[in-house]
This record gives structure tokens, sequence and C-alpha cells, in this order.
């Protein structure tokens, strides 16, 4: 059965903000690309980071990105990053392109489900 970007914002919402880079990881092993976009949550950072996991599972997987990943209501006015201030530099520069223009910044490697 796919886990959708639905099911990821949902799982994103019963979470707490420190298990984000988890749950999406996770997402990211297991998740399937639609092209329907999910109902905003009306939290900016868990609807920017749904539209980030999908737009990078489409990249990654050779298929076009939903149009829906780059809506305003998506992407965040300022950076997020979920580790300590000193990492914030180090994350910004490996971050994949489709989070940090999102403006999350987890590393590349954090987002390897384990």
């Amino acid at each position: 059965m796919p886990y959708t970007p639905s099911d990821l914002a949902a799982t994103l919402a019963a979470s707490e903000e420190s298990n984000y880079v988890r749950v999406v990881a996770d997402w990211l092993a297991r998740g399937s690309v639609t092209q329907t976009a999910p109902a905003l949550t009306g939290d900016r950072l868990r609807d920017a980071l749904v539209a980030a996991a999908v737009a990078h599972l489409a990249r990654t997987a050779g298929i076009s990105v939903p149009p829906w990943t780059r809506e305003p209501g998506r992407i965040l006015d300022a950076f997020w990053h979920p580790g300590r201030n000193a990492f914030f530099a180090y994350a910004l520069a490996h971050a994949p392109a489709e989070f940090a223009t999102r403006g999350i910044l987890i590393e590349r490697d954090s987002l390897v489900s384990v």
C-alpha cells in the first residue's frame, strides 16, 4: 500500500518536531509521489516538509515534480534547521535543493532511513 503525501502530513501532525527528520526519512524510503496536492495542515513547517519530501522523491525517481510542491503556502519565509546552530552552515551547504529552496535545511545524510 503506498505511503502518500497525505499520510506523511498526518504522521508529521502526530509527531513531535524533534522527530520530523526521522519521519521524513522513513517516508522517503517508502513514500509515493502523487500529482494531487494533500490538504494544507495549517502548519507552514509541516506543509513545507511534505512539499520538499515529495519534490525530492520525484527528482530522485526521475519523475516530474508535482506543481503543488511549489505553492507559496508550502515554502517557509525563514530557514528551519533541526540541529544545533553550530551546524547551520554545514546544513545550508549539504541540504538537497528541494529542501533548501523551501527553507528547510536538513543534511542529505540525515534523510536516509536506517
